[in-house]
């Protein structure tokens, strides 16, 4: 039984097409759901790139809630159309990634997911900003970039982790890593990839930025100064068990204010909650209680879990 009734209008955003058709199968239980609990659902269906956000923001004005159903990619165009607005976000996961619902400890059943929105509890998260785009997970600047650029979305669709992998040593090999400047509160550092994340997760239950909190108004830098194929190897290897914090080439500090500088040489690409979004120069700042999204009542967030002390990064320097 729900403990609350849910808003009175809710919008409903999903690609129809998305996940050969499975987000279309989401999208009308999730509508048939809500209504049967007595809400006036209006559905929004996208066809092309940055569509959610446009359709989100237009929305603000007419419902008590959005709901978005896909992946981080539909969930990233949507939150760039709810920031800052008194609007809460639902979530439904039907996408080849989902990591902010693992984030949130959100259900992937979509009976359960449709449940914690009824209930109505929020949470209210800070959010990222890269030139003036909004990010909830993180931006990744090297080559987890390059990797986005070049992936095949056939091969993401079947293959999913495993298609990222493969791609990601044959850029590596194929472009050598190129270093440049980052520079978090006015301090000065090096590297040949960074992520600067407001959420803990990255790409699955991968803590890579294993200290962030998307609630503390601070944003965690994870710095790699790459000195070889087998260093490489062994900061990608150690990823899975949170050994990577502790990786020799690795920096590991925490800011509100990142600016990833453009390489004296060549070219680096960045991205934002996985999808491709330019190339560098590129600013990064936080933006402090920008979201309120709907969230299990008693489940432990990622990041309320403690890290294991095996996976704590030597921090550099604390934000004051």
């Amino acid at each position: 039984m729900m403990d609350a009734a849910p808003a009175t209008t809710v919008g409903l955003i999903y690609n129809p097409a998305a996940g050969g058709g499975k987000a279309a199968d989401v999208g009308k239980e999730v509508r048939r759901r809500l209504e049967w609990h007595g809400a006036r659902v209006l559905v929004r269906t996208t066809s092309a790139p940055t569509e959610a956000f446009f359709i989100a923001a237009e929305l603000v004005g007419q419902v008590d809630s959005v709901v978005a159903v896909g992946g981080d990619g539909t969930v990233n165009e949507v939150v760039n159309g709810l920031a800052n607005r008194d609007v809460p976000l639902g979530i439904v996961p039907a996408g080849t990634v989902n990591v902010l619902a693992l984030e949130l400890g959100l259900p992937f059943d979509v009976g359960k997911a449709c449940e914690v929105i009824l209930r109505g509890h929020t949470t209210t998260l800070d959010l990222g900003r890269v030139d003036g785009r909004r990010f909830t997970l993180m931006v990744g600047a090297g080559i987890d970039a390059l990797t986005v650029r070049e992936l095949d979305p056939r091969a993401k669709r079947r293959f999913r982790e495993l298609a990222f992998v493969w791609t990601g040593l044959r850029s590596y090999l194929r472009t050598p890593p190129v270093d440049f400047g980052v520079v978090v509160d006015g301090r000065r550092h090096r590297a040949s990839y960074v992520v600067v994340g407001n959420c803990r997760y990255y790409g699955g239950r991968f803590g890579l930025t294993s200290r962030a909190d998307p609630t503390d108004g601070v944003l965690d830098v994870l710095m790699y100064e790459d000195t070889g194929f087998g260093h490489a190897m062994a900061f990608v290897l150690g990823i899975p068990f949170g050994l990577h914090v502790r990786h020799p080439g690795v920096t590991y500090v925490r800011g509100r204010h990142v600016v990833l500088e453009a390489p004296d040489d060549g070219v680096v690409w960045f991205q934002t909650d996985g999808e491709l979004a330019g190339r560098l120069p590129a600013v990064v700042e936080i933006e402090r209680h920008a979201l309120r999204v709907f969230a299990p009542d008693r489940a432990r967030h990622a990041w309320e879990i403690p890290t294991p002390v095996w996976a704590r990064p030597r921090m550099d320097e604390e934000v004051g």
